[in-house]
């Protein structure tokens, strides 16, 4: 949803800003973190930020005046052309890259996977019928979404009030770009590096938190190494037994990006709940102590329904499904800057749970008193589900939905293992389409299409659920046959399978050709049953077709 918006105000600014006369350089659209570039009709680029610079290697001046097909990889390029005019013509914004992998090419020569966001400018008068392209680097890795979460610049803070101490985590140290050792962590010394026209609002934000007892949001600006960056900070506080305030904590996030935007778009918004995160703090006992909205919203509860709950009834630890201790994560291996960071389950009131990529560090405590818990999580499902469905892709035929090659070969060699615990036998069975080339010759691709998708539902419903069936390739299809019997048996499954599954397409008579070897009889490596199937269904072919094979015994 965030991208869409992001290129429907893209839309929107650039032709506001195109349509005046004396329009200026797209300053603000320079700025955003997504790269973006506009395209002419014939494939000319006509503006690229300087976030579509970084991600392609190039500078920007050398982007202005390419032509597009050269940022899309060689093997792509026969068809890229055709689509563009397609889309122009369609005039319909148009999102890619959301289930398949596409790429765009570095200057360098290496892929870079990325989503795209098409939309059309055709209200430009500086350049007609241009095309607006904002691309997106892919997650496709456990690394790249960890960069996410570093990249979402969230940090958390605590001030000993009694003591004028702050503690603040490595986020926060990178955000105010300072060193750890060299900074004096009290009140005075971080109203030092808040911005000198931002800090006496600042102070007195805090100042009516103490009196009143009560939180504060604002927004203020740093400079860091000569740059104004934009902070947005939340405060907690946290009175003693008698009802004296001793400390104050809570959350800095960089919204630079969201701000600039912001003034010209009002994206800030809409990026800020995307990228939302859940936070949790946890006492020593790692009973829950403070959540947010988000957290309760991801896991459907209330915050009369969290108040008591403790880390193991929230969470579950993904690599045993046992209960969640804070203790063990921090003494980990994955302990990195007293940080760790990695995949948790997060409990739904409904009972089931989400993934979430989380990252757990610890407040200082006094001497008296053990350390709490701050835990920062983020919903992945969606990344899951996608990466789900990339699997699923990557493992069936796209034209019938059975499985590949890939996907038999592994269904082969559980199966395999399941006999020999079982003691029975498993047939492999190579199949081959007689006539299928005639089909394609007579009537084309998209008949012999249909005739594939129609024989993969026939062939399919001539089988037990328990066994597999999968095109490997052309017109060729394997089955999986687990406890096929012996030899008589075995030759009336595939007599049948011959003779329901025959038809006829059109005028021209389609038959099927057999060949099969078993498990243990002929072999108990998988890819080597297969190879001799499939030498056997080519003995039927020149044996006459319509027939079938079975290896003999060794």
């Amino acid at each position: 949803m965030g991208a869409l918006v992001l290129v429907v105000l893209l839309q929107f600014w650039f032709w506001s800003r195109y349509r005046r006369p004396n329009a200026t350089s797209p300053a603000l659209i320079d700025q955003l973190p997504n790269a973006v570039l506009t395209v002419e009709r014939d494939g000319t680029i006509h503006y690229a930020n300087s976030a579509a610079a970084r991600l392609l290697g190039y500078d920007e001046q050398e982007l202005v005046g390419l032509g597009v097909e050269e940022l899309v990889p060689e093997q792509q390029r026969h068809h890229h052309e055709h689509w563009r005019n397609m889309f122009v013509q369609s005039g319909k914004a148009r999102a890619m890259g959301q289930l398949n992998a596409l790429a765009a090419r570095h200057k360098s020569g290496r892929s870079i996977p990325v989503r795209i966001e098409l939309v059309p400018l055709t209200h430009t008068d500086i350049a007609p019928h241009t095309v607006m392209a904002v691309l997106y680097p892919a997650l496709e890795s456990d690394e790249m979404l960890a960069q996410v979460q570093r990249d979402a610049g969230v940090g958390t803070w605590e001030w000993d009030i009694e003591k004028d101490h702050l503690s603040w985590s490595n986020s926060v140290y990178e955000m105010f770009g300072l060193d750890r050792q060299q900074f004096e962590a009290s009140y005075e010394a971080y109203l030092q590096v808040v911005h000198p026209d931002d800090r006496a609002r600042v102070a007195q934000a805090i100042r009516e938190s103490q009196s009143s007892t009560r939180p504060y949001e604002i927004n203020y600006r740093i400079v860091r190494e000569g740059e104004i960056r934009h902070l947005l900070e939340r405060n907690y506080l946290h009175l003693d037994q008698h009802g004296e305030l001793k400390y104050m904590w809570g959350s800095v996030i960089d919204v630079t990006e969201r701000h600039l935007a912001e003034a010209q778009l009002q994206l800030a918004d809409a990026v800020f709940k995307h990228c939302a995160e859940g936070i949790l703090v946890f006492d020593r006992r790692q009973h829950l102590l403070r959540t947010n909205a988000a957290l309760l919203e991801m896991a459907g509860y209330s915050a009369d329904d969290v108040s008591s709950m403790s880390a193991t009834e929230l969470f579950v630890d993904p690599r045993d499904d046992g209960p969640l201790s804070l203790n063990t994560l921090m003494s980990s291996s994955q302990l990195r800057d007293d940080e760790w960071r990695g995949e948790l389950r997060l409990r739904h009131r409904t009972g089931s749970s989400i993934p979430v990529l989380a990252s757990l560090s610890t407040v200082d405590a006094t001497q008296d008193e053990m350390r709490d818990y701050i835990l920062v999580c983020t919903d992945i499902r969606e990344i899951k589900s996608q990466q789900e469905q990339l699997r699923h892709m990557a493992m069936h035929d796209s034209l019938t939905g059975l499985p590949n090659r890939r996907l038999f070969s592994e269904h082969l060699n559980q199966a395999i293992a399941s006999s020999r615990r079982a003691g029975n036998r498993l047939a492999v069975v190579y199949i081959d389409l007689d006539g299928f080339k005639l089909v394609n010759d007579s009537y084309g691709h998209e008949a012999g299409d249909e005739l594939l998708r129609t024989l993969a539902a026939r062939l399919k419903d001539l089988v037990r659920d328990c066994d597999v069936l999968a095109r490997i390739g052309g017109d060729e299809f394997a089955f999986i046959l687990s406890n096929c019997g012996d030899d008589e048996m075995l030759s009336e499954i595939l007599m049948r399978v011959i003779q329901e599954g025959a038809t006829t397409y059109r005028d021209i008579s389609v038959t099927l050709s057999l060949g099969a070897a078993c498990y243990p009889d002929h072999g108990d490596n998988g890819s080597e049953l297969l190879v001799l199937a499939d030498q056997l269904m080519y003995r039927s072919k020149n044996n006459g077709k319509n027939r079938f094979m079975i290896a003999r015994n060794v």
